[in-house]
């Protein structure tokens, strides 16, 4: 038995299997899915971590293709976890960002469970004969290769698939507390000049004002860049002047206020009608 988790156990090959010459382009799509190392890094960590893997494959030691393919899954898969999870936990790595890799993680380690069992039934089968393709390999490469991608291949690499994706545009009022917080530390991190928020998988997510919303349509009153004296210097008139009031009706019944309120009403009436009486205001 080859031990993976103490809950997931695979098969060893069965006896009557001759071993399987793995295919050269298997093995370096299986190189791909591995997380690589600064560019800077030492000849011997990118070799290590070649090696490693190398030796995971052969540990699981697939017989046919199938078996293969489902071995190459499992490595990709772990390979991929174990950095998510290397991500979540970096220092500089957001809360969010850390739960979308923790979700990630999650998701990986099912899909190797799923390629681990799918190995292990695989493993049950008894070796069947080498099929002879014929001249049928070297047909289908060929119209393979004639043949129109579809959909159209966009540039490889993380920069060009950052430029190329379209941002997703949502509305202000969908914000909720953590994508905010989230904004306000990237405009932070921009005003001041500090490297940006790691980039989260996916399109960037850009938020913007609905076309009919109040923001677009307001505009700043003149008054209130003047300086407000305070109300306790200004009379009614002036306040009223003051801070654009265009009521002229009839005041509201006193017996609407309270007791408080209505003891108030009364001494601004009449301190008005003493300065109406004196300055004729």
């Amino acid at each position: 038995m080859i031990k993976l988790t103490p809950d997931l156990d695979v098969l060893s090959p069965i006896r009557d299997k001759p071993p399987y010459a793995i295919p050269d382009h298997i093995l370096r799509a299986m190189l791909l899915t591995l997380a690589r190392p600064t560019a800077d890094a030492p000849e011997a960590i990118w070799t290590a971590i070649v090696q490693g893997a190398l030796d995971e494959l052969d540990t699981l030691d697939p017989r046919d293709a199938m078996e293969a393919m489902f071995a190459v899954q499992i490595i990709a898969a772990n390979a991929g976890m174990v950095d998510a999870l290397r991500i979540a936990f970096e220092a500089d790595t957001d809360a969010k960002h850390a739960l979308r890799q923790r979700a990630s993680a999650s998701a990986l380690a099912r899909a190797l469970a799923v390629a681990a069992r799918l190995l292990r039934e695989q493993r049950g089968r008894p070796a069947g004969e080498a099929r002879d393709w014929g001249d049928a390999v070297a047909g289908l490469a060929s119209g393979w290769r004639a043949a129109a991608p579809r959909p159209a291949e966009a540039p490889r690499g993380a920069k060009a698939a950052a430029v190329d994706a379209e941002p997703i545009v949502r509305w202000i009022d969908e914000l909720n507390d953590a994508d905010l917080a989230v904004a306000v530390e990237e405009d932070r991190k921009e005003k001041a000049g500090e490297p940006p928020l790691p980039a989260g998988p996916g399109p960037k997510v850009v938020y913007r004002y609905k076309p009919d919303d109040y923001a677009r349509r307001w505009k700043p009153d003149p008054r209130a860049w003047r300086v407000y004296p305070g109300w306790e210097n200004m009379t009614l008139h002036q306040r009223r002047e003051f801070f654009g009031y265009t009521y002229t009706g009839p005041l509201g019944p006193i017996e609407a206020l309270s007791p408080a309120g209505q003891i108030a009403m009364l001494a601004d009436q009449a301190e008005e009608a003493a300065l109406v009486a004196e300055y004729g205001m």
